[in-house]
């Protein structure tokens, strides 16, 4: 089976994990709170590793959810699309287009240090627009790797978010992610003193794809106001388990980076401190010593909150509330039900 508009097929061994490990998990309502919208025509020049994906829009996001999660409630959060060559106008347009008629979703605008306030702030008088999604791709150091969170969502975008008590999802960048010691010592002065009123999302689990970052963070990100996370794309269960033993889970909103970040087969398996993206359809990679079928990344990701859950004994309300009710709560939308 393959779900038209997107690049990734749903395989009969996806179906038998959903039905035989995550049906009985997984709430009968799901609020992914990272996702992304993707069109050609939104950029100005495509780079090679976007090139041979297909477009997505709201309704490829739902086919997918009907799918993914059968005979669930499925709504979501749209993060504007971080990619090189984005043109930021042509992507509002089309957002704007497709959140017409669409009162239970929002959207967190693509900003970049090129985009005047002036712009930021009357995009964000479009119904639905309640953020803004920086990513590390547009630092103005050019190193996406080590830049700090001032200089690809600069102070002056931030000024504007806190007056207007604006969300921001954040990818952080630096090696160590929410480790990070300037990451963590500015995330404190922006939550506790210069920013009070920004309500921050820290993308996949505080950029934490494997154990170490947000064991060590944790003592320090519980304590700032305002932080929230989503959980989306991490496979490795222990990120999961310190944030569902260690944080209010109240803070946790389920998120799957849908499509392309999520929709593979394969994952981002944990090697020590460090992680990667893999592939299996396109890696050289053999299974000799077993049955070969790798799953849905997303649902590598579900297993692993799943087994997550059942050893920090997570009760049933607080897993409908990492799936649904915390972020339908904090983003306003109580009435999506």
């Amino acid at each position: 089976m393959v779900i038209e508009k997107t690049t990734i097929d749903y395989r009969e061994h996806d179906r038998q994990i959903w039905e035989e490990e995550l049906d009985a998990f997984v709430p009968d309502r799901v609020f992914d709170a990272h996702c992304h919208l993707f069109q050609k025509a939104d950029f100005d020049e495509i780079s090679e590793f976007a090139k041979g994906r297909k477009d997505v829009d709201i309704a490829a996001l739902r086919a997918w959810g009907a799918t993914l999660y059968p005979e669930r409630t499925h709504s979501f959060l749209l993060l504007g699309t971080p990619l090189p060559g984005i043109n930021v106008d042509a992507h509002v347009r089309t957002v704007t287009a497709q959140l017409r008629n669409e009162p239970h979703i929002r959207h967190f605008r693509v900003v970049t240090p090129k985009c005047a306030l002036a712009k930021i702030e009357q995009d964000l008088k479009t119904p639905g627009f309640i953020g803004l999604k920086p990513y590390r791709t547009f630092s103005v150091t050019g190193d996406i790797a080590q830049c700090r969170i001032h200089e690809f969502l600069l102070h002056e975008q931030m000024e504007l978010a806190n007056d207007k008590g604006l969300w921001v999802t954040m990818h952080l960048s630096k090696y160590h992610g929410c480790a990070d010691a300037e990451n963590l010592a500015d995330l404190e002065e922006f939550t506790t003193k210069r920013y009070p009123n920004i309500k921050w999302i820290l993308a996949h689990c505080a950029r934490s794809f494997t154990y170490w970052p947000i064991r060590q963070a944790i003592e320090r990100l519980r304590d700032m106001p305002n932080i929230h996370y989503d959980l989306s794309a991490v496979t490795d269960m222990r990120p999961h388990l310190t944030l569902f033993t260690k944080e209010d889970t109240r803070r946790l909103f389920y998120g799957s980076d849908a499509v392309a970040a999520a929709y593979f087969h394969g994952g981002y398996p944990a090697l020590g401190r460090a992680w990667q993206y893999l592939v299996t359809d396109t890696s050289d990679i053999h299974f000799p010593h077993c049955d070969g079928r790798p799953i849905l990344s997303v649902y590598e990701q579900l297993l692993s909150m799943k087994h997550a859950a059942e050893i920090a004994e997570l009760s049933r309300e607080q897993i409908e509330g990492i799936f649904w009710n915390n972020a339908t709560t904090a983003l306003g939308l109580q009435s999506a039900d």
